[in-house]
């Protein structure tokens, strides 16, 4: 179970992050009416047949996977008025009427066309919007939330062509009309191809080279609880009434929903946004309002006319209809900096920390990139439903509530750890990503790798005793490393990177830890000086445009020779080309006899069975190395040098007894193994004075060394010594990295023989922690997260002690009106309550639930909702997380849904119900923001025997067309299972055989 109660702390945040590992699914069809003879339905089919074929054939000479499917053309029959291309024009347009459906005729035939390509051809170039939404907050005459549109994308003809054809999904068009100079130009007929999310529009003749046209439309659609473009959220106010509020969430690929756009990420222009409310509502964009009602644009609505936007991708744009407030620390650093926030949630003060921190890390920013943040405003706003942690819309992110509310007076230091973190990635985002954006979504880490990294940077300037660096380890860089010891990772380049499921796959472990990670690395071996530099230089050169990496190693390389450092041979570009187009890391072999030490490399896998040749490399699994070292006889000398493929390393002049450590500091992206006699004498180190080597090496060890045993290159005796000094160690790093090594052999042997003397084992390291950390809520920020583990821990493997405080914390808290649990323990508390209580204990949990207003406290209960071990309870909660009536919030259900998969009691329940109830989760939640990743992994992590791969086999079998986001982690998921499989019969034996030697 404290493994379970660690997954809050560890993963509740686990990316602190603009977007979450969310499916986008595909689109649906739109609907109509046509009225056909007989005749003409046979004609229609004969010839609909004949196209399909040909597309087919088309599709398939162009490489593509996915055979178009036709959709029915229509032809307007009213003729186009001049655009409105400016914002005095608009207002004066006649748009005093909702959109009514306009008469039109169906076409027969089309031919097949570039539209079957998933990108956008590189004839058209926007360069400026007018987009007026009106969200309408109360429901129709059939119940639904709808929203009403207009639009003009201006564009640039580079190619001749007589089609048009932008993004557009779920819109209900009644304008479709082209304008050059006021003038209409005649429409042949436009429809909507659905396979690709285009609107099509047929010209009479073509377009003139080096012409600005503009693309007039009127449009609807649904104001959707999907979490995705222009969407609804709900929450019930002070007079517990229930209000409707209108949000956005683009990125990556729903931009497109809200509006007809060029949604590519190079496709940048200007933007003029026009927001229509009704009172007390108001509305919020990227910019400032430059009107804040402009009348007789939509009856019976204000509209607010907002400034225009510097040129920046569709993704980055935010809507946002409210009746929220907000708070902004009076110190702005020449930029407002409002936090918005339900008025519960600014009353209370929740919003008063962000609130503080934003200027300040702002201006961090500004210095360290020597590159001014370019708006006027940086609002920030907390909304009660959102799929991502946060977005970086630029001048408004948006937040989950979790990620941006923090009142010390119920929230815990990590609670206020995540909202710093976001806070800075998002705030990160502002340059990596806003102002240069990546050519591709294959090139996302340039956005989430930097913001990842950097958010540590941001972090640590505000709250400089938290030790954010130190952190990074056991947070992002072991995470990564375990995500890509896989032979079915990638690289952090993307490959066939297409459709927007397969957009929406890149936000993982790859793009956010692992990049950040590569980062971290160029740091520090290039020098704060040069990396620095190179990112100036980088920032200011490709301002307001896209980008690659290749751009960005120029940078970095030029800086790093400018100020007297040595590139890698044969030169920067190629050397990290090894480490980001080429998926894996390598284990570092120092094989030390005498004063000699020889240095090798090969790719590590944590499959020992695994062809390390596959999928095959240009690289062929070799890397230029940053190889960071110490000598036992300083510790505190490190020496840099670079270990180049297929060369020959030597260290000389060592002492002939002294122990040498590799990767010092874990700032390498690889692992490190040694010969028998080295680790035996770092471990001797470490029980003798392990302050001798530093906290991050420290973890880094235990870490190393059991992934290095799992796949076979280390004897678990070794490994599993190098925690026996954790008796004396209570620093956290350390800690954290060991408990998360352990926690696969938790999972692994949780149902074996060896799970006993395993416990007990864990329950005398765990001891003298327990009684250092003490339950008084004291100490420094580490100190606390420490208590967390010792606390859990201890609770987890029986210690009575703990148990019996629980139990008396939680009673107090049911028999008296006072919730008197310190916030840092509430996860812990709520959670051994419910696994070691009674259903009384889970029904208490449950209404405290259902009536909790503050987000943090809410995500607790919830989280200790899923520690139950009662069979029935299970399954009743179970219900309750997909009953439409809305128990459980859909932004929080794949989470949920994890937590009960990583509870030893739970988990079988789940899973079965997760299998039996699959086509209703993928229809309901499979638009975008469920994490379908998350869910088939945290459900099958522990399967280790041949009945569950066949489970597992059976489960990617019959649903191959209805995992979303999740088909590269069901491939993972099997090759994680065949590997537990052997493992288990490889290793059980000998770890039971050291526990049992080693264990009172």
């Amino acid at each position: 179970m404290f493994f379970i109660c660690r997954y809050i702390y560890k993963h509740l945040a686990i990316l602190t992050m603009g977007s979450d590992f969310d499916d986008i699914s595909q689109p649906k069809s739109m609907k109509g009416k046509c009225v056909f003879s007989k005749t003409a339905v046979i004609a229609y089919v004969v010839v609909t047949c004949l196209v399909i074929v040909a597309v087919g054939l088309m599709a398939g000479l162009i490489n593509k996977d996915q055979t178009p499917v036709q959709v029915a053309p229509v032809t307007t029959t009213t003729k186009a008025p001049a655009a409105a291309t400016t914002i005095q024009q608009l207002q004066t347009t006649d748009i005093t009427a909702d959109p009514t459906v306009v008469e039109t005729t169906v076409a027969t035939t089309t031919s097949p066309g570039p539209w079957s390509s998933i990108r956008l051809p590189p004839f058209l170039v926007p360069t400026h919007y007018v987009v007026d939404l009106k969200p309408q907050l109360e429901p129709d005459t059939d119940g639904i939330y709808r929203f009403y549109g207009k639009s003009q994308a201006v564009f640039m003809v580079n190619q001749s062509t007589n089609y048009i054809y932008i993004h557009s999904n779920k819109l209900n068009y009644t304008k479709v009309e082209v304008n050059q100079s006021g003038d209409a130009v005649p429409v042949q007929q436009w429809w909507l191809y659905e396979p690709n999310q285009y609107l099509i529009v047929e010209l009479q003749s073509n377009m003139t080279i080096g012409s600005s046209y503009t693309l007039i439309t009127e449009f609807h659609g649904e104001l959707a609880d999907d979490l995705g473009g222009l969407y609804r959220s709900t929450y019930t106010n002070a007079a517990g009434n229930p209000v409707v509020i209108a949000t956005t969430q683009m990125q990556p690929t729903d931009a497109r929903k809200s509006f007809p756009c060029f949604d590519e990420p190079a496709l940048k222009a200007t933007f003029d946004i026009f927001l229509s409310w009704k009172s007390p509502y108001f509305a919020l964009s990227n910019t400032p309002p430059v009107v804040q009602e402009v009348t007789n644009m939509w009856p019976g609505y204000s509209t607010t006319q907002f400034n225009t936007t510097v040129k920046m991708s569709t993704y980055l744009l935010a809507f946002v209809v409210c009746d929220f407030d907000s708070v902004e620390d009076p110190v702005n650093y020449g930029v407002q900096a409002k936090i918005y926030a339900r008025p519960a949630q600014i009353l209370e003060g929740n919003a008063n920390y962000s609130a503080k921190i934003t200027p300040e890390i702002l201006k961090y920013f500004e210095e360290y990139f020597n590159v001014s943040y370019p708006l006027a405003k940086s609002d920030q706003i907390a909304v009660p439903d959102f799929a991502a942690g946060a977005m970086e819309n630029w001048g408004l992110v948006i937040y989950r509530e979790t990620a941006l509310l923090y009142n010390p007076q119920v929230n815990s230091a990590s609670n206020q750890q995540r909202v710093a973190a976001v806070v800075a990635h998002e705030l990160a985002h502002q340059w990596f990503g806003n102002l240069i954006s990546p050519l591709w979504w294959d090139e996302l880490w340039l956005n989430e790798g930097f913001a990842s990294y950097v958010e540590y940077l941001g972090t640590n300037q505000v709250e400089p005793t938290w030790e954010m660096m130190d952190q990074f380890t056991v947070s992002d860089l072991q995470r990564a490393l375990n995500y890509d010891g896989l032979v079915s990772s990638r690289p952090i380049v993307a490959e066939n990177v297409n459709t927007p499921s397969d957009i929406n796959a890149l936000f993982d472990t790859i793009s956010y830890s692992k990049g950040a990670c590569i980062i971290r690395m160029i740091n520090q071996f290039a020098g704060d000086n040069a990396f620095k530099l190179g990112l100036e230089n980088y920032l200011k050169e490709y301002a307001y445009g896209p980008v690659d990496h290749n751009q960005l190693f120029a940078f970095w390389s030029a800086a790093i020779a400018s100020t007297g450092g040595t590139n890698p041979a044969p030169n920067f570009a190629t050397a990290m080309q090894s480490w980001t187009l080429q998926m894996g890391y390598p284990v570092v072999t120092m094989t030390k006899v005498g004063a000699t030490v020889t240095v090798t490399q090969q790719r590590f896998l944590l499959d020992p069975k695994a062809d390390k040749t596959q999928p095959p490399s240009n690289f062929g699994y070799k890397w230029t190395i940053p190889l960071w070292y110490v000598n036992q006889s300083d510790t505190t000398f490190i020496t840099m040098e670079w270990v180049y493929p297929d060369q020959a390393f030597t260290i000389d002049g060592l002492g002939a007894n002294d122990f040498v450590i590799g990767n010092y500091g874990g700032y390498g992206y690889y692992l490190v193994n040694y010969d028998d006699a080295n680790w035996k004498k770092i471990i001797s180190q470490l029980n003798n004075d392990y302050t001798k080597i530093e906290v991050k090496t420290r973890g880094q060890l235990i870490y190393d060394a059991f992934s290095l045993a799992r796949a076979g290159q280390l004897h678990y005796n070794i490994t599993l010594s190098t925690t026996e000094y954790l008796v004396q160690d209570f620093h956290y790093v350390p800690w954290e990295s060991c408990l998360d090594s352990l926690a696969y052999l938790d999972q692994m042997l949780g149902r074996s023989k060896v799970y006993g003397v395993y416990s007990n084992y864990i329950s005398k390291l765990v001891a003298p922690l327990y009684t250092n950390v003490t339950w008084n809520d004291t100490g420094s920020h580490l100190q606390q997260y420490q208590r967390i583990n010792a606390i859990g821990a201890s609770c987890a493997y029986g210690n009575q002690d703990c148990i019996n405080n629980v139990n008396t914390q939680f009673s107090d808290w049911k028999t008296t009106a006072t919730n008197s649990i310190t916030p840092n323990l509430r996860t812990t508390v709520y959670c051994n309550a419910i696994a070691y209580g009674e259903t009384g204990d889970w029904d208490f949990v449950w209404e405290k639930y259902k009536v909790e207003s503050n987000s943090q406290e809410k995500a607790k209960l919830e989280y200790a909702l899923s520690c139950t071990r009662t069979p029935w309870v299970i399954r009743r909660f179970l219900d309750y997380i997909l009953d439409e009536n809305g128990f459980v919030r859909k932004q929080d259900a794949s989470s949920v849904l994890q937590d009960l998969c990583y509870n030893e009691y739970s988990r079988d329940i789940t899973w079965d119900y997760i299998r039996q109830r699959w086509d209703y989760i993928y229809n309901v939640y499979g638009t975008g923001f469920f994490s379908f990743s998350g869910i088939i992994s945290s459900c099958t992590s522990h399967f280790s025997t041949e009945f569950e791969l066949q489970e597992l086999e059976s489960f990617k079998a019959t649903n191959s067309d209805k995992l979303g986001s999740g088909v590269d982690t069901v491939d993972q998921s099997l090759e994680k299972t065949r590997t537990n499989i052997q493992w288990r019969a490889d290793y059980e034996d000998t770890i039971f055989a050291w526990l049992s030697d080693n264990t009172p």
